[in-house]
């Protein structure tokens, strides 16, 4: 099982611990405790190709 530490409010938390919210249209994950944002989904300019490998381990 895969543990992250906020770096925030220093609570440890699983990857079924994360928030998931969607702020400007980007989907991230923040800590349930202080709802920092963790995490955030990278957005492909207008028109882009997302190479198959980054969507690979989604």
């Amino acid at each position: 099982m895969i543990r992250i530490v906020c770096p925030s409010c220093h609570t440890p938390l699983s990857t079924t611990d994360l928030e998931q919210v969607t702020i400007d249209h980007q989907l991230s994950l923040v800590c349930p405790d202080c709802a920092m944002v963790l995490l955030t989904e990278l957005a492909a300019p207008e028109g882009a190709a997302i190479p198959a490998e980054a969507t690979a381990h989604a």
